[in-house]
């Protein structure tokens, strides 16, 4: 036995795609059959059936409304699968015979265009990395929008670790690596890594032949010297193997890449993945939400691309101090016009998504609300400009010449499509009268029998008398005429019997017949004049994506700045002033999310100072819970904010400009690599130590905390002379539990000691949250774990020990081998304390240490209730 006919098909077109799911098109469903069928049906749930394909057993069968298939596409491309989308290349009802069948574009995570399933405020980036011992490369690309850059590093120690930090910056959806590069470094890790689904291809993909070829089939004769490529041999690798991944699933021209932006590593503030995640700039550290990011903050844009644009942006802060204040002056001046701040707002919000629906034109499916959507912002361009005249500064009269004088569009779409078209543009009614004489004569054609048809129902009702009758349409049986059973016997003789039904029959006239094959084979002349008539203007307006693309990075950007000031207006943010110095000021500094959630503006401003000379290392004591943390991550979101061209939470900022922020802080395991906490923090300190350069911004919280407290101590210890040696000032923030520490402030130029204030009363602590000049005290841990709700016989216990732990320490002795060491001597170390002693009665010595005479009365009942309490727990 063989296969039949269609089922023979299937199998020759899923041959030429053995590494992708075949959706399979069938009438209104996509189809997929034997294994393919199979695994879908258990992956998304679905019924599993079987089909007769010539063979003794039926083929496993599953399948999907068409009309409903983007959803599964992206349910299995997010799971890691290729779909590749199998058409009917040709009409069923116009086909003798098999139907063609081609596959129009292969689906894969980083290639999804639709519209129904494309998040509007995030883009969809596809990247490609190289990697080799010479230099690593990274480009990525939206293809729904166009945008297309590409970067390299030659030469370093940590090649690996910058491509990872690029890619964690772009945050692409898919990477492409190369076979070499998989074996090299686990793909799995890297996924993990980057978040990106990571697709292995042949190396064949990366060669220089094979990226040449792709970049020219994309540019045609543009030279590499035009693209920016000119003796970039690393950017051209991943450049051309994403080219050519993009062609072989796109299967078309892609007239939505019209240029290539090369941009240098280093030309903005480099953010590694460490510091994107512990400042949470765009998501939240554990629930993964932008609520509770600085992102959920600021982003208060209209439009879809310049949310997109923000998120880029806050990932990619600038460091050139004058491209950051023109920034700053276009702020200041929608700032300060709260009434043109307003219009233009009111304005923005009538623009739609300008970059996606260039994508969508230029790549064929744009349909006709695409083009409404697409007229409908070019009416408002006029009003943007005229906001943006009238305002002062530099960027913002560029951003006004950027916007493209696009009336020429506006004026195609509106004299030829409808005010409200169909979804779809093969279903006619899309194009306005007049605007086609050939269509108009062919709708007046048929006006008649249309008129005819419309009043058959009520005329032949009155001929017949039969008051049960209708005139209905069906796609399969056409024009036909319904009587319900109960009346057959008075249906006249003309009446030509078509269908049988339950509750009566459908029947023709020879008239009504006639009728129908004018009215039909007009409508499909029709139908396929207008999908002609729209294609040709799709073409049209393809001739202006270049423009459009221009204007929406101008209406982008405008978005985002107009955003800036009214959050800043908002908020009570103030202008930094941003330059090539080397100091960090703040005065009453604020955490910029953490003060949009504490009740009544109870949030504790605080100030900073910083340098590369007397202070550059702000050691920070002070006990759990107090706001140290708080306090570094804020100076780095301030410094961030300002370099990102946006008014910070703070009286006062100066910001001399840093080029890159490093954070280390909380323990993480990484249990799945066999990596300990300790572990990693090592490896992100060892990172920061490598990479961190003379204007780099360090936030360090409890080095050293994961191992023993001598070893711990002397990491801490030693990492803080590293960073503050006559070689190198670097500005750090370094939080810890170690008070040997603060001695150094007396040892080492550039440290200065700072705490957390604590407000002890009873017994009792409260947290100011205020920081203040000075080591802390004390550590205040059993404070804190009493407010934790930790039993109060452990805590009693913790105390006794921690009397005995301080009256036999060796703190004078570490602080005199640091002082010591620092003048070059030696000391033998006494062997360890330890901390195994006999069991005390918590109750017995809590009362010892009773000071009778100075007890109140309501301080002597409350000691009384503890006391009974801690006997109780014993």
């Amino acid at each position: 036995m063989k296969l039949s006919p269609m089922m023979q098909q299937y199998m020759d077109i899923h041959e030429e795609y053995p590494d992708s799911i075949l959706f399979f098109r069938l009438g209104d469903f996509y189809e997929m059959f034997f294994d393919d069928a199979i695994l879908v049906s258990r992956l998304l749930e679905l019924t599993l059936t079987g089909k007769a394909c010539g063979l003794e057993e039926k083929a496993p069968m599953c399948g999907i409304p068409f009309h409903a298939a983007d959803t599964y596409i992206v349910k299995l491309v997010e799971m890691g699968y290729k779909v590749a989308v199998c058409e009917q290349l040709e009409d069923p009802a116009h086909t003798k015979g098999m139907v063609k069948r081609g596959v129009i574009r292969v689906v894969t995570p980083g290639t999804v265009t639709s519209e129904a399933v494309l998040n509007e405020r995030e883009n969809n980036y596809l990247a490609a990395a190289y990697l080799d011992q010479n230099g690593m490369s990274v480009t990525y690309c939206d293809i729904s929008t166009g945008e297309l850059c590409t970067t390299e590093k030659r030469y370093g120690s940590a090649l690996y670790e910058d491509m990872l930090n690029e890619l964690v910056r772009i945050s692409p959806k898919e990477i492409l690596i190369s076979q070499s590069l998989a074996d090299a470094h686990d793909e799995k890790k890297m996924g993990n890594l980057t978040g990106g689904y990571i697709r292995v291809l042949p190396d064949s993909y990366f060669s220089e032949n094979a990226a040449r070829d792709a970049v020219r089939a994309q540019f045609g004769s543009v030279s590499l010297t035009a693209l920016g490529l000119d003796g970039r041999d690393c950017c051209l690798l991943s450049l051309g193997t994403l080219l050519a991944f993009l062609l072989e699933t796109q299967m078309q021209d892609l007239k939505q890449i019209t240029e290539c932006r090369f941009y240098e590593i280093g030309s903005a503030m480099a953010l590694d993945r460490s510091t994107i995640r512990n400042l949470e700039i765009t998501e939240t550290l554990y629930e993964k939400k932008k609520q509770g990011s600085l992102l959920g903050v600021l982003d208060r844009t209209r439009t879809a691309m310049g949310a997109r644009l923000m998120k880029q942006m806050l990932r990619e802060p600038l460091n050139d101090a004058a491209a950051i204040n023109r920034r700053l002056d276009a702020v200041e001046a929608l700032v300060n016009d709260p009434l043109t701040r307003n219009d233009l707002t009111e304005a923005l919000k009538q623009v739609y998504d300008f970059e996606r629906l260039a994508g969508r034109i230029a790549s064929g499916n744009a349909n006709g609300k695409d083009m409404i959507a697409l007229r409908n912002s070019v009416r408002v361009l006029p009003e943007v400009k005229a906001c943006l005249s009238g305002l002062p500064g530099e960027l913002l009269s560029t951003l006004a010449r950027d916007m493209e004088d696009l009336h020429e569009v506006q004026e195609m779409i509106t004299r030829a499509i409808v005010e409200e078209p169909p979804m779809t543009v093969k279903e006619g009614g899309i194009i306005r009268p007049g605007y086609s004489k050939e269509l108009d004569e062919l709708e007046l054609s048929i006006r008649d029998a249309k008129t005819w048809i419309a009043g058959l129902e009520a005329q032949e009702k009155e001929r017949t008398g039969i008051s049960h009758l209708k005139v209905g349409f069906n796609k399969v049986f056409g024009y036909y005429i319904e009587v319900s059973r109960s009346n057959l016997d008075m249906v006249p003789d003309n009446y030509i019997r078509k269908q049988t039904l339950v509750g009566g029959e459908r029947f023709v006239t020879p008239e009504l017949k006639e009728t129908e094959g004018l009215v039909l084979n007009s409508e499909a002349k029709i139908n396929q004049l207008e999908y002609d008539l729209f294609t040709e203007l799709r073409g049209k307006i393809q001739e202006f994506i270049g423009p459009i693309q221009r204007t929406s990075r101008a209406i982008a950007m405008t978005d985002v700045l107009n955003a800036f000031a009214a959050v800043s207006d908002r908020l009570n943010y103030n202008r930094p002033v941003v330059n090539d110095g080397m100091e960090i000021v703040i005065d009453k500094g604020r955490h910029p999310v953490i003060e949009q959630m504490t009740e009544d503006g109870m949030f504790v401003s605080n100030d900073t100072r910083m340098n590369d000379k007397d202070s550059s290392m702000l050691i920070i004591t002070g006990p759990n819970m107090s706001g140290k943390s708080t306090y570094m991550r804020q100076t780095a979101l301030i410094v961030l904010m300002a370099q990102v061209g946006c008014f910070v939470p703070a009286e006062r900022a100066e910001i001399g400009v840093v080029d890159r922020i490093f954070t280390r802080i909380g323990a993480s395991d990484n249990l799945a690599q066999g990596q300990s906490t300790f572990f990693v923090e090592m490896s992100e300190l060892a990172y920061i130590l490598r990479n961190a350069k003379e204007r780099s911004l360090i936030i360090l919280d409890e080095i050293g905390r994961g191992t023993s407290t001598y070893d711990g101590l002397s990491i801490a210890w030693a990492a803080v002379e590293y960073l503050c040696c006559r070689e190198r000032h670097i500005r750090t923030l370094f939080a810890t539990h170690y008070h040997e520490l603060t001695v150094l402030e007396e040892k080492l130029e550039g440290v200065r000691n700072l705490s957390v204030d604590v407000s002890e009363e009873n017994g009792d602590i409260i947290f100011l949250h205020r920081i203040v000049a000075g080591s802390a005290s004390r550590s205040y841990g059993i404070h804190v774990a009493k407010l934790a709700g930790v039993p109060l016989v452990l805590l009693e216990n913790a105390r006794s020990k921690l009397a005995r732990l301080e009256e036999e320490s060796r703190t004078e002795e570490v602080r005199d081998a640091m002082t010591d060491e620092a003048a070059g001597e030696k000391k033998p170390r006494e062997q360890q304390m330890s901390l195994f002693t006999e069991t005390i009665n918590p109750a017995v010595e809590r009362l010892k240490n009773l000071d009778l005479m100075n007890l109140t009365p309501s301080q002597a009942i409350r000691e009384l209730e503890d006391l009974q309490e801690l006997i109780r727990e014993q």
